[in-house]
């Protein structure tokens, strides 16, 4: 019962940062604007991680600890914004992608 109830918050997590990484991908922000970006989604990846391992789903717990590294907000990797814009839809993406995963498999 604790697993599904976990669940729902970790759909918002993802909504807020989702949101706020097509804004970053879509146009230029401030500086300040990105290192918010960077704790949200560091947070929001290393959450999804945990949570990929309660519920044994070892891939996505690889694909979510990679994104938290690279969204780390102490040690940031100096990408240029190309490179960062493509890291940015690559991590809508896997978000989408494991949301419909994730929901299919709490409704079993």
């Amino acid at each position: 019962m604790k697993a599904k109830s976990t669940i729902p918050l970790l759909y918002i997590a993802w909504l807020i940062a989702a949101v706020m990484l097509v804004f970053a991908a879509i146009e230029k922000q401030s500086d300040s604007f990105y290192t918010l970006l960077r704790w949200v989604w560091c947070v929001a990846f290393a959450y999804s991680a945990i949570r990929s391992f309660q519920i044994q789903r070892v891939m996505w717990l690889c694909i979510f600890a990679v994104l938290a590294v690279l969204f780390n907000p102490i040690f940031v990797p100096h990408l240029d914004r190309s490179l960062w814009i493509v890291a940015d839809w690559f991590s809508i993406s896997a978000i989408v992608i494991a949301a419909f995963v994730f929901w299919k498999a709490s409704k079993t």
